[in-house]
Parts: structure tokens; sequence; C-alpha cells
């Protein structure tokens, strides 16, 4: 049985708006760390205590299309 608690969560860069996904995980150590978004090096995220970030990943969003219903 896992001691911690897994959750997805997504995160936008502040300076050029490229959207990531990372993992939060929940644990009873403290952690610290930042992530930096890899088109413009931005900050995107920093975190420091009981929380640490881990999997990040681009999200790849579709942009819609004018004259075109989306479901």
């Amino acid at each position: 049985m896992a001691s911690s608690i897994w959750t997805t969560e997504e995160f936008t860069c502040p300076g050029c708006g490229m959207d990531y996904t990372a993992t939060r995980e929940q644990d009873q150590h403290k952690h610290s760390g930042n992530f930096e978004c890899t088109v413009c090096q931005t900050e995107v995220h920093a975190w420091s205590g009981a929380y640490d970030y881990f999997g990040w990943k681009a999200i790849r969003r579709t942009r819609p299309v004018f004259g075109r219903k989306t479901a």
C-alpha cells in the first residue's frame, strides 16, 4: 500500500502561456523545487513543504476553429 497521495494538477506558464500537467505527491517528508517552462525558461511553479511535483508534461490543446461547433 502506498504511503502517499498523488493528484494531477495543471499549470500555465506566466511568460508564454504554455500549459503543463504535473503529478503532486503528498509525503511526510519536506520537499522543495521549481519547474521552468521548456519554451521560455520562465518559472511555472515553485514549491516547498509536504508536497513534491514530478512528471511534468506539456499539454497539447486543440485550438477552436471559427464557424465550427465543438463538442
